[in-house]
């Protein structure tokens, strides 16, 4: 279960809101997140895992009361992936790695992916960039080279659990795979003093 759904068992809804760490994720991420999880571990888990959030964050998992486009809190979506890697992952916050990597590659439509065909892993993260702050309302995606190795840095950004930070590695190692990268791989590495969390990109 979630931090916030945790939380929410013992102190009610009030706790639980006071909890939330105000970063957002757009309604279409969690409803194609759950689209992934009923494919890949079938439809029990798709159920529990919303059944896991807290009364507060479960309606944001419902596209029956959530808009694709509106905001939702991002425990909803990451409150999904813990139950997933608790069920499925032994609990290890690295099975997020594979559950960010295949919902990513799942939302690539194939001709997308063809172009990142033709594209530098530069320039890919550089798409990525643009695109966080689409479907993310806090946070500053970098890309820079520190001697010599290839960064990803995401700034000002306070949701910071394990389970987050590898599934975010995963989802870059998708878009990566997708460009002429050659046999990418993204390294979780200790986030910076301020806060700034920080992958190393690993390639041949």
């Amino acid at each position: 279960m979630s931090q916030a759904g945790s939380q929410a068992g013992a102190g009610g809804i009030e706790s639980v809101t006071a909890s939330l760490s105000g970063v957002n994720y757009k309604g279409f991420t969690v409803q194609n997140l759950l689209a992934y999880v009923h494919e890949r571990f079938g439809e029990d888990t798709a159920r529990t895992a919303v059944e896991s959030l807290s009364l507060e964050l479960q309606p944001h998992a419902d596209p029956r009361t959530t808009l694709a486009v509106g905001w939702v809190p991002v425990e909803t979506y990451f409150g999904i992936i813990q139950h997933v890697v608790d069920r499925h992952f032994d609990g290890k916050p690295e099975g997020a790695q594979t559950v960010g990597y295949e919902v990513t590659l799942r939302d690539i439509h194939s001709i997308f992916k063809m172009v990142l065909r033709f594209t530098t892993p530069n320039m890919v993260l550089g798409m990525a960039r643009r695109m966080w702050r689409s479907y993310c309302d806090q946070g500053e995606l970098l890309h820079q080279d520190e001697n010599g190795t290839g960064m990803l840095l995401l700034r000002q950004f306070t949701y910071r659990t394990p389970v987050a930070i590898h599934e975010m590695a995963g989802g870059f190692r998708a878009y990566l795979e997708c460009s002429s990268a050659k046999n990418p791989r993204v390294e979780v590495m200790e986030p910076d003093k301020d806060g700034t969390l920080r992958w190393r990109i690993v390639s041949g």
